[in-house]
């Protein structure tokens, strides 16, 4: 057994110099570290690791280390130690890692295979022992996985297919799950036997034709709720129809390697969540209820206002108190530590917020976060503008007009601009084709606005702006190319409305697919990284995706980015994402590294285990447009079955690569934005080859 265990050993290490030896990736397929002690290089296999479902990134990354054919996975001791609640030492002249919990010591010395537990001695499992390893630069001492954990009362287990340690709460099962109001606060409550660990992710499916949803995992759980039909049908689920929860569903999502119970919340609306273990009612806790995140000064519409961000849309309340603007989010908490914002600018002296206490003009139970905006000397609230834009509250200073103006993106190819007059007026419209500007010119005494300029750049309008003479007031709007427009009168309101549609993309053949964009790393993963100009891998691939996305949109497509600004995002969460959205291909973007500074090149990566998703062919065509569009080397499309983000998607999914940021050449075309731009644009026209392939 020993012999068959090397032979295929050296095999994996075999092809993991053949195939995967380009790119330092978020898996980690093949990884080189220095032994602390000894100098000695060696590569050996990476490990992703989940702990309590949710993925941990570190500097030094677990590994698969192998002695006389024997393998074990060794972790970062302090990081994944201190993750259970343990605390770490330190004895250098030892080179001992002494762990404390509550009721064990664990003494780990570097390169012995014996440990020692409440000072009893204990031999490690396959006398794998404790190691110093460094890597890019980083030394850490790393610990077998599974000997620490279980001692400290958790539970291992192990994907194959991806290559991935679990680390859990022990099992247990839930009992119950129920719904209830508290005041404007919606609950759902998870019973369980015992404390559970949860990772959730909220699907904004909205956004694209379908509804909302938040997925709770939980694993080591089983669902085992009494008097149910879950034990028949596998599925148990609740109708609630009301405060924006449409239904509770509950079924078994992973049988093995240990069992993962998912709980999907179906919302009628977008609703704001926190979620976490609440000990004293025994299980997981799901509140709804609308949270302040910021206020902040910024520029909107090329303007400066006052930006309330709030969770969902909000639901106000203004109050004119003359040098002061009271705005009142209901139904919400404050979830920002800034109390007082100092202003001094714009007619604004400050801002300050808090949770407010009910007056008579409230129920008792409300949640009320108050926002107020103490005014300059000779500045009035008359002069202040208050709208609501998807999630945010939005307070112009000194553009009081504006509730006289109303631009609305009504979807991807449709926007609407609103003109309130004072009476039902004709006004006179011209369209300059050339400019692609229309002209709306509205007699003085049938409205009341003001010269201003408000920048939109939305694929439909690209600004608006407002001049006037003696008798008209010219609301000239500039427009994008293939921009139609028709005009009418609303009577109800005395308004004039003008309505834009982008006809590129509404008679798009890509219309309605959505494509999942996954900037590769992010947050505390800087990923490869340069080694002239520095640059690092998760800024250039969040660039390039940004850049993707517009190409995308402007022909048509949906988008989803898995990221949107440098934060971490987790190796399963990516696909859940697009899985969740039901999404037609999925595509990740990375610049690649290679230890030999003179490879260079691109190159595509998929999954060829799944022949129904046809992602070798997605591969196959987006390298060729990699290579002709960039004029780059070709390093061919490669099969990576390991790779999670590409392993455990639904649809057609690639991972590209777009060039080696370890050759200084290459690193100082990828710092350029024309390359960036022509890298989207290679993509970009892959996606669309691939599409006209199966329309």
């Amino acid at each position: 057994m020993r012999r068959i265990v090397s032979i295929l050993l050296v095999i994996l290490m075999f092809m993991s110099t053949t195939m995967l030896s380009f790119g330092e990736k978020e898996q980690r397929s093949m990884v080189e570290v220095v032994d602390g002690i000894s100098k000695k290089t060696q590569e050996v296999a990476g490990v992703n690791l989940l702990m309590g479902g949710e993925d941990v990134y570190t500097d030094v990354p677990s590994i698969l280390y192998t002695i006389k054919g024997k393998s074990r996975t060794l972790v970062p001791i302090r990081f994944v130690v201190e993750k259970l609640g343990a605390e770490i030492s330190w004895n250098q002249e030892k080179q001992e890692a002494t762990i404390v919990s509550d009721d064990k010591m664990i003494v780990l010395k570097i390169d012995s295979a014996t440990a020692y537990v409440n000072g009893k001695k204990v031999k490690l499992p396959n006398n794998v022992p404790a190691k110093l390893l460094g890597y890019n630069g980083n030394y850490r001492t790393m610990v077998p996985l599974r000997f620490v954990v279980e001692q400290l009362g958790m539970e291992v287990n192990w994907i194959g297919e991806t290559m991935t340690a679990t680390v859990d709460l022990p099992k247990q099962s839930i009992k119950d799950i129920s719904y209830y109001e508290i005041g404007a606060t919606s609950y759902v409550s998870i019973k369980t036997t015992g404390e559970v660990d949860s990772k959730y992710l909220y699907l904004e499916g909205s956004k694209y034709g379908g509804q909302d949803r938040l997925v709770v995992d939980i694993p080591n759980a089983s669902l085992d709720i009494p008097n149910s039909n879950v034990a028949i049908t596998g599925l148990w689920k609740k109708d609630i129809n009301f405060n924006g929860i449409a239904s509770i569903r509950a079924s078994l999502f992973e049988k093995e390697p240990r069992e993962v119970t998912r709980v999907v919340i179906d919302l009628s609306h977008p609703r704001s969540h926190r979620v976490y273990y609440d000990k004293k009612e025994g299980g997981i806790k799901i509140e709804f209820s609308n949270r302040v995140k910021n206020v902040e000064i910024t520029k909107k519409l090329g303007i400066d206002a006052v930006v309330i961000n709030t969770q969902e849309y909000p639901i106000i309340n203004t109050i004119n108190l003359g040098n002061r603007m009271v705005v009142d989010i209901l139904n919400a908490e404050l979830a920002t530590n800034k109390n007082t914002i100092d202003v001094n600018k714009a007619g604004l002296k400050s801002i300050r917020m808090a949770q407010f206490e009910p007056d008579i003009n409230y129920d008792k139970d409300d949640k009320i976060v108050r926002v107020v905006l103490d005014l300059e000397e000779g500045q009035s609230a008359e002069d202040i503008f208050v709208s609501t834009e998807e999630n945010d509250v939005v307070i112009y200073i000194n553009n009081k007009p504006l509730d006289t103006i109303n631009y609305y993106k009504e979807s991807q190819e449709r926007g609407s601009l609103t003109i309130k007059l004072e009476e039902n007026v004709k006004s006179h419209i011209e369209y300059d084709r050339i400019k692609n500007k229309l002209k709306v010119s509205v007699p003085k005494e049938y409205a009341k606005l003001q010269d201003i300029d408000l920048e939109m750049y939305d694929d439909i309008v690209k600004n608006i702006s407002i001049r006037n003479d003696r008798k008209f007031y010219y609301v000239n709007v500039y427009l994008y190319d293939k921009i139609t427009y028709k005009d009418y009168m609303d009577n109800s309101t005395s308004s004039l409305m003008l309505e834009f549609t982008n006809q590129a993309i509404a008679g798009s053949k890509y219309k309605g697919k959505l494509i999942i964009l996954d900037a590769g790393h992010g947050g505390k993963d800087p990923g490869a990284h340069g080694s002239v100009i520095r640059v690092n891998e998760k800024d250039v691939a969040l660039d390039t995706v940004f850049r993707l996305e517009k190409l995308l949109q402007e022909a048509g497509f949906k988008t989803h980015l898995t990221r949107k600004n440098d934060t971490y995002v987790g190796l399963y969460e990516r696909p859940k994402i697009a899985n969740g959205l039901n999404a037609d291909a999925f595509v990740s973007v990375h610049y690649n590294w290679h230890p030999n500074s003179e490879v260079r090149g691109v190159q595509v990566l998929y999954n060829g285990d799944d022949p129904f998703r046809d992602n070798k062919n997605f591969a196959r065509i987006m390298q060729n447009k990699l290579v002709s569009v960039l004029n780059a080397p070709d390093k061919g499309i490669v099969h990576r079955p390991k790779l999670v983000v590409i392993r455990e998607t639904k649809m057609p999914a690639v991972l590209t690569e777009m060039g080696f940021l370890s050759n200084n050449k290459e690193e100082a075309n990828i710092a350029t934005d024309d390359y960036r731009q022509r890298a989207a644009q290679a993509m970009f026209e892959g996606i669309k080859a691939y599409f006209d392939s199966k329309l």
